[in-house]
């Protein structure tokens, strides 16, 4: 194993660097011929993920550029990302106030946006900066905050690779509260999403998750042997060299437990030149207090002491008491002022709410006034016209009354006139009799046709449907007795009546009484002209 893994770690190394400086020279090329903003923010971005396998340093000077230039812009959603990326980096550097204050910031913008993606990935990683300061209460709670919204995200590969992350993180909380079978199980699941979905820096994870599990907590040297070895491939495989770091981290103290102390002392040594090279400060504390231990195991005590105070200044630096209340801090201000936030969003809305609905009460108080303007417009214009009609009627039945009043003085004029030649006829000679006879005749006739046909004219000027209606009603009546309903519609006395229809007032009376049985009003209460006015 001793002359085996270093060198062909070593090789690869160097392949995977090669191969990550051209993506770099060729994403600086795309970011220099970038027209727009967003395109050179995501490519400085990216080339930053590149240095988090090569070097932290570099990787910060390029997500920082990224970052002035989203936050000088104000392009929120490009600011969040960048903050994001460099929280990323200062977690795996160790400096977990950074890498808060960043996610915090990109918390921001994911919770306006309610961007759930981005929200499951603050919440993972801040329950992981909750688990390194040993709150691990706080750091459940974040993990399983974020197990829930990715429940509500569709499945793919990204939630999938988040998932895994997650169900890792869990485990690792269980394992340290020494919740063994549920550190287990939350592995295994981690493991085969990983596996399954073909996630190869998420399935190192948790096999060098299982390795440790196996070793430290099981006892069982085989299994945690098996699963770090596959672990390291896998992490080989993907070139990452922060995790190759982690991995060697582990086998050394596998070895070291197993009484094998030079391969611990090589993999240890192997682990902290990964981790100085990268700029992982975590790693260097686990490594520089693993090889104390080798070397007092090995009876070197002055290498054994030189080592553990490397270690207590690198873990002196990180300073985790101060950086939790640090961070308590930070949590809380981000809290207040997302309450005052969501306070004067809703005063806002209060104040919007409060002006549109005086807007609506004005509207409405205009429009009633408007209503109510047009509805006595209206009132007015009907009462007019109805006024005009009225008036209209009126006059047409003075018309009408007039014309009538004129034929009943016409037919008394000529009937006084032919009652006066009747009265001289006698005494005129006898080859004038039979003039006067003629004229006589002519007289009455010309009263009697001229008479009705002008009269029925002119009612049905005014009265247009009362012969309709009285037809519907009443079917069975004559022509006279539709004449004496005519007359009776106008209220004409009998007297004025006779003296059209050429009859005598005895006549009309009785010609009056089979109408009123006829029009089935014998025995009621009903006046004539009343039920004929009412058609």
């Amino acid at each position: 194993m001793r002359s085996l893994i270093a060198p062909v770690f070593l090789l690869l190394s160097l392949t995977l660097s090669a191969q990550d400086q051209i993506k770099v020279d060729s994403l600086i090329q795309a970011y220099e011929g970038a027209e727009s903003l967003p395109d050179r923010i995501e490519t400085l971005i990216e080339i930053s993920k590149l240095y988090q396998r090569e070097s932290y340093q570099k990787a910060i000077e390029y997500g920082q550029e990224a970052y002035d230039l989203a936050s000088t812009n104000n392009l929120n959603k490009y600011e969040a990302e960048a903050s994001r990326n460099m929280a990323v980096i200062y977690y795996a550097m160790g400096d977990y106030k950074s890498a808060t204050e960043n996610y915090l910031n990109a918390l921001k913008y994911y919770d306006i946006a309610q961007d759930t993606a981005g929200l499951v990935v603050i919440n993972n990683n801040l329950g992981a900066i909750y688990d390194r300061l040993q709150d691990y209460e706080n750091a459940l709670s974040y993990f399983f905050e974020a197990s829930d919204l990715l429940n509500r995200m569709q499945p793919d590969e990204r939630v999938s690779l988040r998932r895994a992350s997650v169900f890792n993180n869990i485990g690792n909380v269980y394992q340290t509260k020494g919740e063994i079978s549920s550190a287990a199980q939350y592995y295994e699941k981690a493991l085969s999403i990983a596996q399954e979905a073909g996630i190869g820096q998420v399935e190192g994870i948790a096999l060098n998750n299982l390795g440790k599990l196996y070793l430290m907590d099981i006892g069982d040297y085989d299994m945690a042997i098996e699963y770090l070895n596959k672990g390291l491939e896998v992490r080989i495989a993907e070139g990452d060299k922060a995790e190759i770091a982690k991995s060697y981290n582990v086998l050394s103290s596998y070895y070291l437990t197993v009484g094998e102390l030079e391969k611990a002392k090589e993999s240890v040594e192997t682990s902290i030149a990964l981790s100085q090279e990268i700029g992982s400060l975590e790693s260097q504390i686990y490594s520089y207090s693993t090889l104390a231990d080798i070397e007092r195991e090995m009876n070197d005590y002055k290498a054994a002491l030189d080592a553990f105070v490397q270690y207590k200044q690198l873990s002196d630096s990180v300073q985790n008491q101060n950086v939790s209340s640090e961070i308590t801090q930070l949590r809380l201000k981000y809290d207040f002022e997302k309450a005052k936030q969501a306070r004067e969003h809703e005063e806002k809305l209060s104040r919007d709410r409060y002006i549109a609905t005086i807007i609506i009460l004005g509207v409405c108080l205009l429009l009633a006034v408007l209503l109510a303007v047009i509805v006595r417009l209206r009132s007015r214009h009907v009462e007019l016209r109805r006024k005009n009609l009225v008036q209209d009627l009126e006059l047409k039945n003075k018309e009408l009354t007039t014309n009538v009043m004129y034929l009943i003085r016409k037919n008394e004029l000529i009937n006084d006139v032919a009652e006066r030649l009747l009265k001289i006829q006698p005494k005129i000679l006898p080859d004038n009799k039979k003039i006067i006879q003629s004229i006589i005749l002519d007289l009455q006739r010309e009263a009697d046709s001229d008479s009705w046909h002008e009269f029925e004219l002119r009612f049905n000027q005014v009265h247009t449907d009362f012969y309709n209606n009285l037809r519907k009603i009443h079917p069975d009546l004559t022509p006279a007795e539709e004449k004496l309903c005519a007359f009776l519609r106008l209220n004409m006395s009998s007297k004025e009546i006779a003296a059209i229809t050429q009859q005598s007032v005895k006549s009309v009376e009785v010609a009056r009484s089979r109408l009123r049985k006829k029009l089935n009003l014998t025995n009621t209460s009903s006046n004539l002209i009343t039920y004929l006015s009412s058609l």
